[in-house]
């Protein structure tokens, strides 16, 4: 595979139901640079979410290959897996998935805990994170003190914690209103240009999607390039 952070070849999912075999992915080729952002939208039901899952190592495929920077980690072993992923991914969830008791500060911080222990430079770059989202004054806030918008950018924060050379975003501002989705995705799109991060981001919003260097559409199980208006 090349040297693109992230490589799909002939990716194909199915999902076994009652009435039979629902296939989901028919044959999903993707390769994305290092740095470049990727939106890709679909139809509800279109199968965004279980592409972005298999690109993240989160679902298993039925066949092809997948390749983080110039690896293929289709074959290994889920904690195997895991280990390149905490160091090497950052993912955002479309409904935040903060640990309730904990504060801010260690929400982010719980992406250093899945790649190893936390240390002080871990803890500097966590609130240098939080002040740059915009949260400087809310580090000891449990998420029930916070509303929607600024959980999400604590998990933002925690995305880019360990500074992964890719970030998978499935429908971050889908729980959103529509001035804070708006900050949330411009954010998003700052923070990646600025760490240099890869952006794959799954959305629904068209305005969204068009700011990608590359926007893509998901229909029939397989990625094409998106046209104006759809």
């Amino acid at each position: 595979m090349s040297a693109s952070i992230l490589n799909a070849r002939d990716l194909r999912k199915s999902y076994r139901t009652p009435a039979g075999e629902l296939p989901v992915l028919g044959g999903v080729e993707l390769a994305v640079a290092p740095g470049e952002s990727v939106s890709i939208r679909g139809e509800s039901g279109s199968g965004k979410t279980t592409l972005l899952y298999c690109l993240a190592g989160l679902e298993e495929i039925d066949s092809g290959e997948i390749a983080w920077d110039g690896r293929t980690v289709t074959a290994l072993r889920p904690a195997a897996r895991a280990r390149i992923r905490a160091e090497l991914l950052g993912f955002v969830f479309q409904s935040y998935y903060l640990t309730p008791e904990l504060d801010a500060l260690e929400n982010v911080l719980l992406a250093r805990r899945l790649a190893g222990s936390v240390r002080a430079e871990d803890r500097s770059r966590a609130s240098d994170l939080l002040g740059r989202v915009g949260l400087a004054g809310r580090v000891r806030h449990v998420p029930g003190q916070l509303s929607g918008g600024e959980a999400q950018r604590v998990a933002v924060a925690r995305a880019l914690l360990n500074r992964p050379r890719l970030l998978l975003a499935d429908e971050p501002t889908g729980n959103l209103d529509e001035r804070t989705a708006e900050e949330v995705i411009t954010l998003l799109f700052r923070l990646c240009a600025e760490e240099n991060t890869a952006l794959v981001l799954v959305t629904h919003h068209a305005g969204f999607a068009a700011r990608a260097a590359r926007a893509l559409r998901l229909a029939h199980g397989v990625l094409a390039v998106s046209t104006p208006g759809r």
